[in-house]
């Protein structure tokens, strides 16, 4: 073997081939040989994961990266929709899909909009995604088939919860701990290992209790009250118990409103005190009376979480991850909930709000990229207020 070769250049080689753009994925590469896919983009990943990783032919590769093209051509050509595929909105895909229909056959057509259906649906599923600009498309485009073709979202759509029984789950729920870690998911859409992952250090809460129940804020909450930070560099080591660490890649400080303070506040003064290095929120158990409690695992918390979806009928065993309510689905409704609000908010003439919703919404997930740099983190100063008045209501009167 030649002792000079370059294994990071001849890595690196490797990835640049495997996914090719111009044409499908060469045959030979395996899903081993590569080692960071950190620099692959939404549509290489998702073909790279989706289609290459799991053996699909050719023609499926063909007809993914077709579609792909398509949506970019459109996009260069149009002088309405200025956007990167993977962030088009509805008004882009309904921009698109006339476009298309201009383009090519109607079957071909509807091929296409559902390749980019499953993608949008791939990463609303994983939670990064805050809708699916594409859901339905297809429906009212006739084609050939003698057979009907629902989108794939519709037939892979998350469950549906009424907005008012959600309420009732969330205010009906045994425990303090338990109420506010259901309250946080909907309200701040953060992960369940990040809720887990969550010290006392890491919430700002203006209020006289907080002063008597809580330690000292960190640092980077010092000019933010009523605000929690989630530490992208709490790992999976950070801590002993079972967490999955914290998935986002930037630092980020989610505004609280007043009903999650409220909760915060009440927990605070019924959980058990710890004395060590360690003052997490949620706790494995918050009776003093007992063995000093351990930090809440992710798994635990999740399965806390599956519980009380399936007192509702909101989870059962054997469905499929978008048919039941989890600790995700918690992540899409917030993402869904928010983007709507802020939408509204930009239409109005009687709004001040004259930012892109989605980058604040993006913003408060943890995404990064220069929209969300220059439509969120540059200004999240002046979004603090009008986030808090639209994150979901619970109503906490007589709780």
């Amino acid at each position: 073997m030649n002792s000079e070769v370059n294994v990071d250049s001849e890595m690196e080689e490797v990835a640049k081939e495997a996914v090719n753009l111009d044409g499908p994925f060469v045959p030979s590469i395996k899903r081993t040989d590569i080692e960071d896919m950190s620099e692959f983009g939404d549509i290489e990943y998702y073909a790279w994961e989706r289609y290459y990783n799991h053996g699909k032919a050719p023609s499926t590769i063909k007809n993914y990266f077709s579609a792909v093209s398509k949506i970019e051509k459109f996009l260069k050509s149009s002088d309405k929709i200025n956007c990167n595929p993977e962030d088009i909105g509805k008004r882009g895909a309904k921009e698109f899909k006339r476009w298309l229909l201009g383009e090519v056959e109607k079957d071909t057509a509807s091929r296409y909009i559902s390749e980019l259906d499953r993608m949008a649906q791939f990463y609303l599923a994983e939670g990064y995604y805050p809708g699916n600009p594409f859901n339905g498309l297809t429906d009212s485009i006739e084609t050939n088939s003698t057979r009907s073709r629902s989108s794939s979202f519709q037939t892979n759509e998350r469950i549906s919860v009424d907005d008012s029984r959600l309420r009732e789950a969330i205010r009906s729920t045994h425990g303090s701990q338990k109420i506010v870690l259901l309250a946080m998911l909907v309200k701040t859409g953060v992960r369940i290992s990040e809720a887990c992952n969550l010290d006392w250090e890491d919430v700002n809460i203006d209020h006289s209790l907080a002063d008597d129940l809580l330690p000292e804020p960190r640092f980077e909450l010092s000019d933010y009250s009523d605000t929690i930070y989630i530490d992208c560099d709490k790992t999976e080591e950070t801590y002993d118990v079972g967490s999955y660490g914290n998935k986002r890649k930037v630092d980020t400080r989610i505004p609280i409103d007043d009903e999650l303070k409220r909760l915060l506040l009440w927990h605070a003064l019924v959980r058990e005190r710890r004395f060590d290095r360690e003052n997490p929120v949620f706790m494995s158990h918050t009776y003093p009376d007992e063995k000093s409690s351990e930090r809440l695992g992710t798994a635990t918390a999740w399965g806390r979480v599956a519980k009380v979806a399936k007192e509702y009928g909101w989870h059962e065993s054997g469905r499929s991850v978008l048919e039941n309510v989890t600790p995700h689905w918690f992540r899409a409704k917030f993402s869904s909930h928010m983007s709507t609000q802020l939408e509204a908010d930009s239409n109005s003439p009687e709004s001040d709000f004259d930012a892109d919703p989605m980058d604040v919404v993006k913003g408060l997930r943890g995404d990064v990229g220069d929209d969300v740099i220059e439509g969120y983190r540059l200004r999240e100063r002046d979004f603090q207020q009008v986030i808090r008045d639209r994150q979901f209501k619970i109503g906490l009167e007589g709780l």
